[in-house]
């Protein structure tokens, strides 16, 4: 509730009425007025007499009636707090226990299922057929989004036929049988069991067997081959819940679990590779040798060595930037008349080689990212950020001695979120929530969002210091807008220059508050920017929280905290690689337990 409505006003760093709520010690210790609670008393509380009076919070909302029962039960039990301080950001999803059993297939964890379990390439068509994953919360894995309609099932079930159509029936049918007769008896049921295991990523149960198993029934019924009865046998297992979705068993005490072997070989292949266990794990599972930590390490050791992990990489750092709205780009043409649409291919793809060099040739620690003095340019990319080009094609480019360069946020792709105009307000958002993984909240529906335009004598940095000077705006926008002070010379389409289109001067000094923190540190230009962003620990963990949160599929909270922590000190004594992160995230509690639902 703190976290909610109050740490807007009353943080570490704003102490409106010299009040911070932000740790218990504070809280203790009060504001200008005095002390927050009297003698334990509910009725000389002066938070509550604020908050029941609907005074605070100020300028929002009231708390809703639910909530100032819940206020005054907790003053009235001695205000104790479970937390000595409070991170805001734990609470942007509700506290509630996190809960995900079954999780449908992106389309790119379709496609490359269906890759590697029958050796079809269907991309072009899953991708024409399927409706778009939307993405939620920063990545398009999010379970909460991954709904299902009547488009889909259309799509996997005119998709399925094309799969088999494709397929080498009767050679697949020989991975798991020798015999071609049809038969209904146990050696089709057999054959059933086999491809079912494999298909569906476990063994299948009674009903399942019966199920499909009646299919062979039905076509030799009809007069039909075995390659028919195997052929309609795979259609149907991929248009099935087990093929398409991530199903766990949720039924239990309600304490947490151990997933079974098939649940973890599961977890394992779509966390690191965003495909199902190829044949290794898969009997591995079979075999019981996923059963201790040391089997689980050699087994994610090996799979980290599979190109597959590496596609999947590349699969985060396009989600987390949002990579892809680079394709429907298109600044105003007066402003930048230099523009080419090819230009937003090329930053797409800068962003992806300098991340492949990092991460997999380098291995260097993922908050290197923030900092790393090279990158990877074509010769118009390369003449667009004011360099010398070399060579005719993607070229190397170290950046040692390139000031204003260096690291994600001199990229391109990234500095384009700022729109035409380089908007402080959208650059020093993403410099809060993606990198200091700190939260803001929405203004109130009086205040006018409408930026004045640029002209001479104005800039940018000119309107968002109005801005946080104004009393009512100044609250939030001093928490992010000086953020992208550092980014001020770097124009709406990622160019450099000391000065804007009307000529008035740029500068790139400023300072970073740390959330959390009271004091901002200051910094001179966009060099030393990246070098307090990269050596932040408040930034590292961050990356932490966002890799974890791919790799799950779903936003954490105070719920995972202790668990998110734990992954980023492992990962962190290891070297800090993606490497180590993702190893420290699937040997956590958070990949090695299920959670369980009382079933009455």
């Amino acid at each position: 509730m703190l976290a909610t409505h109050c740490l807007e006003c009353h943080d570490a760093s704003i102490r409106r009425g010299g009040l911070d709520l932000s740790s218990e010690a504070a809280f203790q210790k009060g504001g200008e007025s005095g002390a927050l609670i009297a003698d334990g008393s509910v009725d000389n509380s002066r938070l509550w007499q604020r908050v029941e009076s609907d005074e605070m919070p100020h300028d929002r909302a009231p708390l809703s009636s639910r909530e100032k029962e819940q206020l005054q039960q907790w003053i009235a039990a001695g205000a104790k707090w479970s937390l000595p301080d409070i991170d805001p950001v734990l609470y942007v999803h509700g506290t509630a226990d996190p809960q995900l059993w079954v999780q449908r297939l992106t389309v790119d964890e379709y496609i490359e299922t269906v890759r590697s379990a029958v050796g079809v390439d269907i991309a072009q068509e899953a991708r024409e057929l399927l409706p778009a994953d939307v993405r939620a919360d920063g990545f398009s894995n999010t379970a909460y989004s991954l709904s299902v309609d009547f488009k889909h099932v259309e799509a996997w079930s005119r998709l399925a036929e094309l799969i088999a159509d494709r397929m080498d029936i009767l050679g697949f049918a020989s991975r798991f049988s020798n015999q071609r007769n049809l038969s209904t008896d146990a050696t089709m049921r057999k054959q059933v069991r086999a491809m079912g295991e494999w298909l569906l990523r476990g063994p299948l149960d009674d009903q399942e067997e019966v199920s499909f198993s009646g299919i062979a029934t039905t076509v030799a019924s009809a007069g039909g081959d075995y390659e028919e009865a195997v052929r309609y046998t795979v259609e149907a297992m991929l248009q099935s819940p087990r093929f398409v979705y991530r199903i766990e068993r949720q039924r239990g005490d309600g304490d947490p679990r151990p997933p079974d072997p098939w649940e973890l070989a599961s977890r394992l292949s779509y966390i690191i590779w965003g495909g199902p266990p190829d044949e290794v794990l898969m009997q591995a599972a079979g075999n019981g040798e996923l059963a201790t930590a040391e089997q689980i390490s050699g087994q994610v050791d090996r799979m980290l060595q599979d190109p597959r992990a590496e596609t999947k990489s590349l699969l985060f750092i396009s989600e987390w930037l949002n990579l892809n709205r680079l394709s429907s780009m298109r600044p105003a043409a007066e402003k930048f008349p230099g523009w080419r649409p090819e230009l937003a291919a090329d930053m797409q793809e800068e962003t992806r080689r300098f991340f492949r060099d990092l991460v997999w040739q380098q291995k260097r620690p993922l908050r290197d990212l923030l900092n790393a003095q090279f990158t990877w340019l074509t010769p118009q990319l390369a003449r667009h950020y004011g360099l010398e080009p070399k060579g005719d094609g993607w070229e190397r480019y170290e950046l040692q001695d390139v000031a204003a360069r260096g690291g994600l946020l001199t990229h391109g792709s990234v500095l384009t979120l700022g729109g035409d105009d380089a908007s402080m307000v959208t650059r020093g958002l993403f410099v809060l929530h993606d990198l200091l993984r700190g939260t803001i909240n929405a203004p109130p529906p009086c205040v006018n969002t409408t930026a004045p335009p640029l002209r001479a004598g104005l800039t940018q940095r000119a309107i968002a210091e109005t801005r946080i000077a104004d009393q009512k705006c100044g609250v939030c926008h001093s928490r992010f807008e000086p953020l992208a002070f550092g980014l001020e010379k770097f124009n709406g389409v990622g160019a450099h220059a000391d000065a804007d289109r009307f000529g008035n001067p740029l500068r790139e000094d400023g300072e970073l508050l740390f959330p959390g923190t009271a004091e901002p540190v200051q910094f001179d230009n966009s060099g030393q920017l990246m070098q307090l962003l990269a050596e932040s620990d408040r930034v590292q963990q961050s990356l932490t929280w966002k890799l974890t949160q791919f790799c799950l599929g779903r936003p954490l909270g105070a719920m995972e905290a202790r668990q998110v922590q734990a992954i980023h000190a492992a990962g962190t004594q290891a070297g800090g690689t993606w490497q180590a992160m993702v190893k420290a995230i699937v040997m956590s509690e958070l990949v090695q337990l299920c959670r369980t639902e009382v079933v009455e």
